[in-house]
């Protein structure tokens, strides 16, 4: 890939600003035609990279229901598919292997089987031509048959799409098998080395849109009146903003739940919001909401030793036409347990709704349906436990209007939205099926007014073009963040410092203290980690997920919060961990492209494979100072590390770098 520079700002700043007051008397003006065309592109190239991480999560969610059709469908007339020493082309030939994979003839899955496939951590980049992109994403699957067998398995795919008239498509899938493992091992299995082949380079990683794709991308709507394309313009830009906004928000519910901050998450509810999870019955109205988290999940704060994480992936949001309304499809793996007491997984399916009001979205209706939950001691070959019955101690303010079961029976979700290429409903295998309210897909076309012969035009472009920006910079920062990953996995240090602001780039290696500066992050780097690549008898899975991520007032900088949800050990598989913590980063717009700022990590647990985060061995105690490292002796940092790292089964509580997204409430650590 060559250097490329990107922010849609470099591409229009060259158009002359004509200063003209009605948009009625610059409609034949060929400089701001060419500027709103200019804008459009922007928009276009932004909505592709929407679409497709919109097309690889739903592959998850079809996957995981066994809906071989609507996941053939997803994928070019074309298509090749690569899977270890296996090649298969064409949708059918794709549909078969998947079938084949989970040992299945027919539609949906077997009674007692689980067939969850996690995918994380994408890395999308527009193709020169803006109908091309090339996607890098984890995945972590959970296998098995109950009474059976119970296996994990993880990996890379490395993805090419394409654009087939309006629709985007898979036209190429690339798997490179990462680990894999029985549950009731000691750990997972690596190869010696994984060969990726990444499509990213380390000095741009943090770009999504190549400029070169913003010229290839021609005006699809340059001959109608210029108060109307602004208008539609507009609308799009809207949706992009609210996209965000909403994946936010059902983030941070996440957070929240995490820490049993129960008054911040009745605070993302409307007035008339309700609750419902499983089969425990409906909530109505925040006063509610709180009582019924505190009798179904105990009261705030955690418990000493209680571990309470629920995960967020694989986020699907549709907004309503109006966009006044909204709903996501939303993955939940939980890790859940008591310190000496017990651990368990949980892993289910979010069908939520949002409403706006005042500019603001809040959560109108929470739906969860927990799919399975088993014994982390025993996994879910050899133990399920019964889907929740409705509280006793504060029952519901109904039932619930349908009955759901969890594993080992096979229950369905429906899905809110149609199939993004099809643009059908999904094709359901026989079997319980919860239904759900249906979105319709596409925006409003409609002009609404907002443009007239009043409008100044070019300020009305110059804040659609800042918003524009904001939008495409969500998407950059996260891939900068996804790039920490795939570097620290391959002990790629050069690479990694590639990734840090020359001057202002601040980076935590633990037991040392942060490195402040490209060079001598760095140094530093290399000095720490084994040179040449991973070791070939040691992996590390460093997955980040979960982001909530603002953009800077003046777009040249942002905020982010992610999770760390990591895995890894002896490469024979004679030992393991889990991993868990919270990423507070920041970054910053250097020569236009966007680099890591601070990097802040917060680690919450270490917890061995084999024995879980229920059995954790003591915690050094905060008054015993840690012995120097090598490297902190012979390149002292620049400063010490701000958190205290592995506190649990001793209860810290993170810092947040934000407030309560619909009432400010401040947290009890918030971030400069």
């Amino acid at each position: 890939m060559k250097p490329t520079r990107i922010a849609l700002t470099l591409s229009l700043v060259a158009f002359v600003s004509l200063g003209t007051r009605g948009i009625v008397a610059q409609n034949s003006d060929a400089r701001l035609k060419a500027r709103i065309d200019s804008l459009e592109a922007g928009i276009r190239a932004e909505e592709a990279v929407r679409a497709v991480k919109r097309l690889q999560h739903t592959y998850s969610h079809y996957i995981e229901s066994g809906l071989w059709n609507d996941v053939a469908d997803l994928f070019a007339d074309n298509a090749v598919g690569r899977f270890q020493d296996e090649t298969v082309t064409g949708k059918a030939g794709l549909r078969e292997y998947f079938m084949k994979q989970a040992q299945r003839t027919s539609l949906g899955l077997a009674k007692g089987q689980l067939n969850v496939h996690l995918t994380l951590q994408p890395i999308i980049t527009l193709g020169a031509d803006g109908k091309t992109a090339k996607g890098t994403w984890h995945e972590v699957a959970m296998l098995g048959r109950f009474g059976t067998s119970a296996t994990w398995r993880g990996g890379i795919f490395e993805n090419e799409y394409v654009l087939d008239g309006t629709v985007w498509k898979i036209s190429r899938i690339h798997y490179y098998p990462e680990y894999s493992g029985e549950y009731e091992e000691w750990g997972h299995k690596a190869p010696p080395r994984w060969n990726v082949p990444y499509h990213f380079e380390s000095a741009h990683v943090g770009v999504t849109i190549p400029a070169s794709a913003l010229e290839s991308l021609s005006p699809t709507n340059s001959n109608i009146p210029a108060a109307t394309r602004m208008d539609r313009l507009a609308q799009r830009v809207d949706r992009l903003i609210d996209e965000t906004a909403v994946q936010n928000l059902q983030h941070i519910y996440g957070y929240y739940l995490d820490r049993k901050m129960w008054d911040d998450v009745v605070d993302l509810f409307t007035d008339d919001g309700t609750f419902e999870t499983g089969q425990q019955g409906v909530y109505e109205g925040k006063p509610h909401i709180k009582r019924a988290l505190e009798a179904l999940y105990g009261p705030s704060p955690l418990r000493r030793g209680e571990l309470f994480d629920h995960i967020q992936l694989a986020a699907v949001v549709t907004i309503t036409p109006d966009g006044r309304n909204a709903s996501a499809r939303t993955t939940q793996l939980s890790m859940l347990g008591l310190d000496g007491e017990y651990a368990r997984w949980e892993q289910g399916t979010y069908e939520s709704e949002f409403q706006k009001r005042d500019g603001i979205w809040r959560i109108q209706a929470v739906h969860y349906y927990p799919k399975m939950v088993a014994d982390y001691d025993k996994g879910w070959a050899r133990d399920a436990k019964p889907a929740a019955a409705a509280s006793t101690e504060f029952p519901p303010d109904r039932k619930s209007a349908q009955s759901f079961e969890s594993y080992p029976e096979i229950h369905y979700v429906a899905f809110h939205y149609d199939n993004p290429v099809t643009g059908k409903p999904a094709q359901y295998p026989a079997g319980p099926i919860t239904k759900v309210k249906v979105v319709p897909a596409s925006a409003s076309t409609s002009a609404t007014g907002r443009v007239d012969s009043r409008t100044n035009v070019e300020t009305m472009i110059e804040g659609l073009e800042a918003r524009l920006n904001a939008a495409i910079a969500v998407e950059a920062v996260e891939n900068l963040n996804s790039s920490y990953g795939y570097y620290i996995d391959e002990s790629a240090w050069d690479a990694m410092a590639d990734t840090f602001a020359i001057t202002g780039g601040a980076k935590e290696l633990m037991d040392n203290g942060v490195y402040v500066g490209q060079d001598r992050i760095r140094k530093a780097l290399n000095m720490r980690g084994p040179q040449g690549g991973r070791s070939t008898t040691f992996f590390t899975i460093h997955q980040l997920t979960q982001p909530v991520i603002h953009i800077s007032d003046d777009g040249k900088s942002a905020k982010v919060r992610l999770r760390l949800f990591q895995l890894g050990g002896s490469a024979n598989g004679s030992s393991g961990s889990w991993i868990g913590g919270i990423y507070e980063n920041t970054a910053v717009k250097e020569n236009g492209e966007w680099k890591f700022g601070v990097q802040d990590l917060y680690h919450i647990f270490n917890a061995s494979y084999r024995n879980g985060w229920a059995k954790m061995p003591s915690t050094r105690a905060a008054t015993t100072p840690a012995r120097p490292s090598r490297l902190a002796t012979e390149f002292p940092p620049d400063r010490p590390i701000r958190s205290r790292q592995y506190p649990f089964p001793e209860i810290v509580e993170p810092a947040f770098h934000y407030r309560n997204p619909v009432t400010g409430r401040t947290p009890g650590d918030l971030l400069p």
